[in-house]
């Protein structure tokens, strides 16, 4: 009767605990929000770029946001595409003035000034940094007001090697609105190859990650 006891004890015991780190998880890092929430992005879509010659590569993409409220940037992720291919090496994000444009190529000039296709300018630190909620503007096609980026993420990521490919499938953003914490995705297929490779080399890795 004792044995029973205890067990049963052992397992109230346990159970306690689990619902305790549940709780210190939630005070700790607050709800998780479903899905993307309220920022979308806009994709640099399919992009390769062979013979990096070692230079830093730029992957941008300009953030929208259909909320009501600011969403506050803590950090992006790089996801390599597989197959065989390693993802990119982030080196540094940060956050820039939005000219409306996404792009994924050479790091052209200094951070603090241009980069790929000068699609953005300026440099803010990535982690707290606020996407205010976008405003909109009318579609002369549609005639539809539409929401439109006001800054976008720049990821940084080292060139591969000589000889080598990385790919990209997706940036995850992870950021909050409030205390509700969320993990969106900007799907991308993207791919960059090392000298000594061909085009034929870098529409290969392309075609792994859906090119």
């Amino acid at each position: 009767m004792r044995l029973r006891l205890d067990r049963r004890l052992s397992r109230m015991l346990a159970g306690i605990v689990v619902v305790l780190l549940g709780v210190g998880a939630f005070l700790t890092r607050g709800p998780i929000g479903i899905g993307n929430g309220p920022l979308s992005f806009e994709s640099f879509s399919i992009s390769g770029w062979a013979d990096s010659h070692r230079v830093p590569v730029a992957l941008i993409v300009p953030v929208i946001n259909h909320g009501r409220g600011p969403a506050v940037i803590k950090g992006i992720t790089l996801v390599g595409g597989g197959n065989g291919y390693p993802a990119p090496r982030l080196v540094t994000a940060y956050g820039a003035d939005d000219t409306g444009c996404s792009a994924l190529g050479p790091l052209t000039g200094p951070v603090s000034n241009a980069s790929a296709g000068q699609c953005v300018t300026g440099h803010l630190a990535l982690a707290g940094l606020v996407i205010p909620i976008s405003r909109k503007v009318l579609d002369r096609v549609t005639g539809k007001l539409v929401a439109v980026p006001s800054l976008g993420l720049v990821a940084e990521a080292a060139a591969p090697p000589p000889g080598r490919c990385w790919t990209v499938k997706a940036m995850a953003v992870h950021y909050h609105v409030g205390i509700r914490h969320y993990t969106a995705t900007a799907p991308e297929a993207g791919a960059v190859c090392g000298s000594g490779l061909s085009r034929t080399d870098l529409q290969a890795a392309l075609n792994s990650v859906g090119g």
